[in-house]
């Protein structure tokens, strides 16, 4: 297969923060789009709700890496070359559900949860449909969710996924059954699954609190391990009206995460003003890290006293005792300076190191501008200066990941699948 590189050089620079900009060149490799999938570039008019993710990125071993891209009909793997970025096979995995919920590279096998509506709200009916491969994506069995109080899974949020000890928890949400009121609320949904056996092994779906890891509207979910507790974050505009990070009080154990008194830690990240219910946060969520001492929470965000529309980059962070103060520490300025120009969704990656590298995108009016990125300490601090570089695009949905000391990850335009790299 031929492959297309070039190198981009940075051109002249537009102020956003009192950090000088370096100047580097960035690396991208276009290919033909051999399994299909949908145009994923990122929006400069986020939109009030989350959205399932369908792109993603894994390492093989030194030399390759998968890209798994969810279709409508089907589900696309396609495996590279680490180093020449040449296609080396794909295959299409078959939808057991209707509906995509989201894939997790796990230790020893691949998942991929699947969903369907119930239109009857009827518990015999499965929703969720958690379903393991093998590394070679060979189906080796699955687990079926129902009687969990779902008319649509995954509605107006997403699904993540982590594993631990032989478990997979999964935090989506869901639109739920219609209450005393007459409507069909929508809010988070939690629940775990016995990898062995392929089994429901814990979960949560009542209408509840924060207290109990219960968020409502929640339209954004991310979850990790801390340790050995589960550790979620949600966009909440409602119940409660926040950027709301949860702790699950219990260690893990066979699968349980529900605390045995009932009750979570609860702290918001960020408040967010206005009147309960109000679908408009004017945040979105870019990703969480449990690092050696604090929780970082990455977000673009308004101006939340004045309620522009021009969004900045933030990082959220707090210390892991519960008596922490969050800090927010504002790494653009675009709404100080009103010069036209807002941040995307910003992309929080991991380095060998344990430091993290922060990426967005600019937009003036509407147009994409270039990507921007800065290495950052687990307490916020910039360790480098903030770089930018032209023509190049970050996904809607694909979260970076490293490969042989380089930052790596994909768009889908058109016609063809274009891979970015940055040296770390």
């Amino acid at each position: 297969m031929l492959l297309k590189k070039a190198i981009c050089f940075t051109m002249a620079m537009a102020m956003i923060s009192a950090s000088a900009y370096a100047r580097p060149s960035v690396d991208y490799i276009s290919t033909s789009q051999i399994s299909g999938g949908e145009a994923k570039t990122i929006s400069s008019t986020p939109s009030n709700y989350g959205k399932i993710v369908t792109s993603y990125m894994y390492v093989n071993d030194k030399d390759t890496f998968t890209v798994v891209d969810a279709g409508k009909d089907a589900i696309n793997v396609d495996t590279y070359n680490s180093k020449t970025y040449e296609l080396k096979n794909s295959k299409k995995i078959n939808m057991e559900l209707p509906l995509f919920g989201g894939f997790y590279c796990g230790e020893k096998y691949n998942f991929i949860v699947f969903g369907q509506s119930n239109p009857n709200e009827s518990d015999r009916i499965v929703t969720f449909k958690t379903v393991k491969y093998s590394k070679d994506w060979k189906k080796l069995g699955s687990a079926d969710y129902k009687g969990n109080n779902t008319l649509q899974p995954f509605e107006a949020g997403s699904l993540r996924m982590v594993e631990y000890n032989d478990y997979l928890y999964i935090r989506t949400a869901h639109k739920m059954y219609k209450s005393r009121d007459g409507l069909n609320h929508q809010s988070n949904l939690t629940f775990s699954v016995d990898i062995e056996n392929m089994n429901i092994a814990d979960e949560y779906s009542e209408i509840m609190n924060a207290n109990y890891g219960y968020v409502s509207h929640s339209f954004d979910q991310f979850i990790t391990i801390d340790n050995d507790k589960l550790i979620a974050l949600d966009l909440g505009d409602a119940y409660p009206r926040s950027v709301v990070l949860i702790k699950y009080n219990d260690s893990l154990t066979d699968g349980k995460f529900t605390a045995s008194n009932g009750y979570c830690s609860v702290i918001d990240m960020l408040k967010i003003p206005g009147k309960t219910g109000d679908n408009y946060t004017g945040v979105t969520i870019g990703g969480l890290e449990a690092s050696k001492n604090n929780y970082i929470v990455a977000i673009s965000s308004i101006d939340q006293k004045n309620k522009s529309t021009t969004r900045d980059v933030v990082l959220l962070i707090t210390g892991k005792s519960d008596s922490s103060p969050v800090k927010q520490i504002r790494i653009t300025d675009y709404t100080k300076n009103q010069n036209g120009l807002s941040a995307s969704k910003p992309y929080l990656v991991k380095l060998p190191d344990g430091n993290y590298e922060l990426l967005w995108e600019e937009f003036s009016e509407g147009n994409s501008h270039r990507v921007f990125h800065v290495k950052i300490d687990e307490n916020g601090k910039m360790l480098t200066n903030i770089t930018e570089f032209s023509n190049a695009k970050l996904s809607s949905d694909c979260q970076p990941i490293c490969i042989d000391n380089q930052i790596v990850w994909y768009i889908n335009d058109g016609t063809e699948r274009t891979f970015y790299k940055l040296d770390i």
